[in-house]
């Protein structure tokens, strides 16, 4: 005989059994293990003082890169006597930015933690490669064209025309040939207290510039500036945000900014606008279950607001799938088509042509965030109007190296790799009485672009296939395990009852 002789009834219990274990193998398979999974994910991506996670958050245990790329003026003499600007990208200069969050309260009830954050940059040599902070480069005298700018807008420029080079004792030119480290974190000094002829007209327009969140004051009375070194000496506000806890989904959206849901740096003519609202990520914290439909909004306090990235593609990044979220062609254009309707549109930064103007898509007036006259676009005047990029020389845009990104893993929220892109421009043009600038080309100038970003280590990618992948792996390997036995045995027991059936006939 094939099958030895067992009894019917015995065997029919068995099949019943292993009956019921492909039943609770499907059940396994599409409720319990799932949800055992999302449950294990949600353990570990929530905000719980204590965690991994939460250490994670206050502390990021590696830094974030920061590039800064140079436009150098290649031809600042030829300019000056009204020719087209010609540029050259130099760079990347990179630094260490280390961010650290000091949490002020935790309010449970809200499911919320309120933080501020301080950033410290250490100069990278190694990744530099031949780029050193001892480098020097030509450009745009920021400082000095913006109080320019400022005074013309106050009819005050006929005051400083011959007080120039007392206010700017070290450069009182259009131009000016900077060391990397100083006009980036260090500072160029100006106004510096002397008495001279010129002092009430140095002492209105240094107080002025004293206000600015670019220039610090020194102990001597000078003031002194740079594009960044404000970001170490203070911190960029209180956020409050959501930790996870009560609803996953809202891991990281910011509830609150200075305890305000809205900033009140853009205007407010059309009540329905999102300008000003606050709302997003700080682009560290992400909720889990990502789908392709999903919009994020990060917010920067750089610029006083948020910009949304969607889904781009699929892709892999260091063997782990994730999908690719970006900026697009839309993401700079005016918030309508009205001028009067367009809250980014303020009016406080005049034109090429010495005009109130709404700049062009492409290019938003900072002014009302910066309180100085630069512009922001994407790096190389990305998507921005072809205006922009035939006013110089040398500009090259890329979306792949130019745009903005993140790069997720879908199932935990986990950020792979993210990239944030600005470039910081000024509008060159002649400054009514002010010989320097009397034959100066209208154009709006790119004086740098940087990218502010994170790829996720091998060390950590590592950790992210232990609390996941390899967790899936696992109960992937026992659910099939099951479902497969139980369908062997099923099918071997259901072949001898047959088998038995047909031997009785």
């Amino acid at each position: 005989m094939i099958f030895p002789s067992i009894n019917s009834k015995i065997i029919l219990f068995f099949l019943i059994i292993s009956s019921a274990l492909i039943i609770l193998s499907i059940i396994l398979i599409i409720q319990i293990f799932p949800s055992v999974i999302r449950n294990e994910i949600y353990k570990n991506v929530q905000l719980v003082e204590g965690s991994e996670q939460y250490e994670r958050f206050l502390e990021l245990p590696f830094p974030v890169t920061f590039k800064v790329y140079f436009f150098n003026v290649e031809n600042s003499v030829d300019v000056v006597n009204g020719e087209k600007p010609v540029l050259k990208e130099v760079g990347p200069y990179i630094y260490k930015q280390y961010r650290k969050k000091t949490v002020l309260y935790t309010d449970e009830k809200e499911d919320t933690v309120s933080y501020t954050q301080t950033e410290n940059f250490e100069f990278d040599n190694e990744a530099s490669g031949n780029f050193s902070d001892e480098d020097y480069v030509t450009m745009l005298n920021a400082p000095m064209m913006s109080i320019l700018q400022i005074a013309e807008k106050y009819g005050q420029t006929s005051v400083l025309s011959s007080c120039l080079s007392d206010i700017f004792p070290e450069f009182d030119s259009v131009f000016v040939k900077v060391k990397v480290k100083d006009i980036l974190f260090d500072g160029i000094r100006f106004c510096v207290r002397h008495f001279s002829l010129c002092e009430l007209r140095r002492t209105i327009a240094c107080k002025i510039a004293e206000r600015k969140k670019n220039v610090d004051i020194l102990t001597d009375g000078a003031l002194q500036f740079s594009f960044f070194n404000y970001k170490v000496n203070s911190n960029d506000g209180l956020y409050t945000i959501k930790r996870g806890i009560n609803d996953v989904k809202t891991l990281g959206q910011i509830v609150r900014l200075n305890n305000s849901t809205r900033t009140h740096y853009w205007k407010q003519s059309n009540a329905n606008s999102s300008c000003d609202e606050v709302k997003g990520t700080d682009s560290t914290l992400y909720p889990p279950q990502i789908s392709k439909d999903s919009i994020f909004q990060i917010y920067s306090t750089d610029i006083c607001r948020y910009i949304e990235i969607q889904f781009l593609k699929e892709e892999f990044y260091k063997g782990v799938k994730g999908y690719t979220f970006a900026t697009n062609n839309l993401t700079l254009r005016a918030s309508t088509t009205l001028k009067e309707e367009d809250c980014f549109c303020t009016e406080q930064t005049k034109g090429v042509n010495g005009e109130d103007t709404c700049f062009l898509d492409g290019v938003i007036d900072m002014q009302p965030c910066t309180g100085v006259p630069v512009l922001l676009s994407f790096p190389h005047f990305l998507w921005a109007d072809e205006f922009y990029s035939e006013g110089v020389i040398g500009l090259n845009s890329n979306e792949e190296n130019h745009r903005t990104f993140l790069k997720v893993e879908p199932e935990t929220g986990t950020p792979l790799q993210g990239m944030k892109r600005i470039q910081i421009n000024s509008v060159l043009r002649p400054i009514n009485k002010i010989k320097q600038t009397e034959k100066l080309p209208r154009v709006v100038l790119p004086l740098l672009w940087i990218e502010e970003g994170v790829s996720l280590t091998n060390k950590y990618v590592k950790k992210l296939e232990d609390m996941y992948f390899n967790k899936v792996t696992l109960l992937n390997i026992l659910k099939w395990t099951l479902l497969a036995g139980s369908i062997i045995i099923t099918s071997c027991l259901g072949a001898y009852l047959i088998y038995k059936r047909v031997n009785k006939m």
